[in-house]
């Protein structure tokens, strides 16, 4: 299964002490929304912070509560630099790659890096009643509304990839290309109307990812860096690393056993 990780509570000190970020499981579309998601102040304070956003594929389906705001976005590369105004308030659902075309008939590159309101895909959420009552309960609204919108369907064979690939990695694109039988333009062309992402981006994510999952388990030691070699080209490692998370895999492991 590809479930990729988000650690802005140990990426940013500022963030981890005015904001709560919280992800949530729901087993009856789990196959297209990864998690519902959910990030909110723990005080009054205001202030500016800087929410590390990190690359995973996805394209998510964000509530702005405080703006009365709903909206396709994703990024192809981490975002080091995105600044919330505190108090702020905002949850959403973060969709397995390849849902959102499955979704909307969009191509994926459409959401990527910039803003798709929901309204301007779909009408059938009344967003007066998501906004008018608390916090809580509108994500309650906002769930069962996304569940619905998945009620029935089945992923597709592009849905179903990144879980796919991510359980034996392709070391190349040229043995990506020869495992879904595609030449490289049919790769090209496939993967940015699914994913928004080149296949080059596509097996950095998911080396990155497969990374991320060994050094963030409850066993994780400095000699598992060595293991998680085997997902780079040895000369890449630590420049790729510090390219999709802005520390060292030592930083991360310092980081995240404090």
């Amino acid at each position: 299964m590809y479930y990729p990780i988000q650690l802005p509570f140990l990426l940013n000190d500022d963030f981890t002490r005015v904001m709560s970020y919280r992800e949530k499981i729901i087993s009856d579309c789990s196959e297209f929304v990864l998690c519902f998601w959910s990030i909110q102040s723990k005080t009054q304070e205001q202030a500016c912070v800087k929410n590390v956003i990190i690359a995973d594929g996805c394209i998510d389906l964000i509530v702005d509560f405080d703006q009365r705001m709903i909206f396709f976005t994703g990024n192809q590369q981490t975002d080091f630099d995105y600044e919330i105004q505190t108090p702020a308030h905002f949850f959403g659902a973060r969709m397995m790659p390849g849902a959102f075309h499955q979704l909307t008939g969009l191509p994926a590159g459409a959401a990527m890096d910039q803003f798709i309101l929901l309204s301007d895909v779909f009408n059938d959420l009344d967003q007066e009643n998501l906004f008018a009552g608390t916090f809580e309960a509108g994500q309650e609204i906002f769930q069962n509304y996304v569940v619905g919108k998945f009620e029935g369907k089945q992923p597709n064979d592009f849905t179903r990839l990144f879980p796919r690939l991510s359980e034996k990695i392709p070391q190349t694109t040229k043995e990506l290309y020869e495992q879904l039988y595609f030449s490289p333009r049919q790769c090209q062309r496939i993967f940015a109307k699914n994913f928004g992402l080149t296949p080059k981006m596509v097996l950095s994510i998911l080396r990155f990812q497969k990374c991320l999952q060994i050094l963030t388990s409850e066993q994780a030691r400095p000699a598992d860096i060595l293991a998680v070699t085997n997902y780079y080209d040895q000369p890449h490692f630590n420049k790729d690393f510090k390219h999709h998370l802005g520390i060292t895999p030592l930083e991360l492991l310092a980081r995240y056993k404090n």
